[in-house]
């Protein structure tokens, strides 16, 4: 009796055991699979996008003349990014934000050659371009009808650039065609392949660098010989953030050559540029310091005014500017102009300096 007691007691102790064993190994493998999704979601959009001030990233194209790109960092605030982005055909502004676990494109307009800050401006776009948490088959579809997906997270791809290991994200579009695009940690979009049957076209990533945004320019100013107007091409650098008034301020007071008068006085500030989108007129407030240059004869305050007019005109790709002095309409004893009333683009009877 007693010895069937023992056996019970320890088949009763190895069934325990056994059991103890395996919810203990059980637990292991919820936790081993737990640690795998945490370890798949570890990295948010900021590591996949960094917004670095001063990037210049240049990007090879194939299969297209227009694939080639080069991008810069204009404005930053906050989660905020203002891209300039520039190919063979055209110039692009997107605005991007990182808000709520998404990365959007809020933002986009074309033929945008100037530079403005955007960053404020109503928005014109929906485009969810990332999507947390960073895990694959996380998928999300856009306003355009487009599916995107993240795909694969560690893929292994070699471009002009150097080898990585990229976020993939694969875009569905309802004319059948995809897109494919590859975001590195630290780096952010390195590439991009778009496919629509036979037909591909990539954009690659070859060089990143940490440099001011170079731009051509062509500024006109009075002469000093003899009363007329002349233009020259110059180049000037902008880094992120950096005020656009200040810049064209110092390149009307320090005209290339002394053939070239400034057309406003060492004093004089820019108050404000401000391009208004409805009627395209470039509104542009100047310092009560403008004021000094007015004691002129007309004959020189006519090229003065051409000179202000027609460099940020053409730089901002209008014919009208409206001119204010402390927000008071333009006057001078010769001319003067009412709210609402502007200044036109006059490029006739110019001389070109070297």
């Amino acid at each position: 009796m007693k010895r069937s007691l023992l056996l019970l007691f320890l088949f009763i102790l190895v069934v325990s055991l056994l059991g103890c064993n395996s919810s203990k190994a059980m637990d292991e493998f919820n936790t081993m699979e737990s640690q795998e999704i945490v370890a798949d979601s570890i990295f948010n959009i900021e590591d996949y996008y960094p917004i670095k001030e001063n990037t210049v990233m240049e990007y090879e194209g194939i299969g297209n003349e227009f694939a080639e790109k080069k991008t810069f960092v204009e404005f930053i605030q906050e989660k905020k990014v203002q891209i300039k982005e520039m190919n063979p055909g055209t110039t692009f502004v997107r605005v991007i934000e990182y808000k709520d676990g998404e990365l959007r494109e809020i933002f986009a307009e074309g033929e945008f050659y100037h530079i403005e800050n955007m960053l404020n401006t109503n928005t014109n776009r929906n485009n969810v371009l990332l999507k947390e948490p960073l895990v694959v088959g996380n998928s999300w579809t856009n306003d355009d009808g487009s599916r995107r997906e993240i795909t694969e997270l560690n893929k292994r791809i070699e471009i002009p650039s150097g080898l990585y290991d990229a976020l993939e994200v694969t875009t569905e579009f309802q004319t059948g065609s995809t897109q494919v695009e590859y975001f590195v940690r630290g780096i952010g979009l390195v590439a991009s392949i778009y496919k629509d049957g036979e037909f591909e076209v990539k954009t690659l990533l070859k060089t990143i660098e940490n440099k001011e945004q170079e731009m051509n320019i062509i500024s006109y100013y009075p002469t000093a010989k003899d009363i007329g107007t002349a233009y020259v091409e110059q180049n000037i650098k902008f880094g992120t953030n950096d005020n656009i008034e200040e810049i064209l301020e110092k390149l009307f007071k320090n005209p290339p050559s002394d053939k070239l008068i400034s057309p406003i006085s060492k004093e004089t500030k820019i108050n404000g540029i401000h391009l208004d989108r409805e009627s395209w007129v470039l509104e542009v407030d100047f310092s009560k310091e403008f004021a000094d240059n007015l004691n002129t004869g007309s004959a020189f305050e006519v090229e003065m005014l051409k000179s202000i007019v027609n460099t940020l005109g053409k730089f901002y790709d209008v014919d009208k500017v409206y001119i204010t002095v402390e927000g008071v309409p333009y006057e001078s004893g010769h001319f003067s102009i009412r709210e609402g009333e502007y200044f036109i683009v006059d490029t006739t009877e110019l001389i070109e300096i070297q």
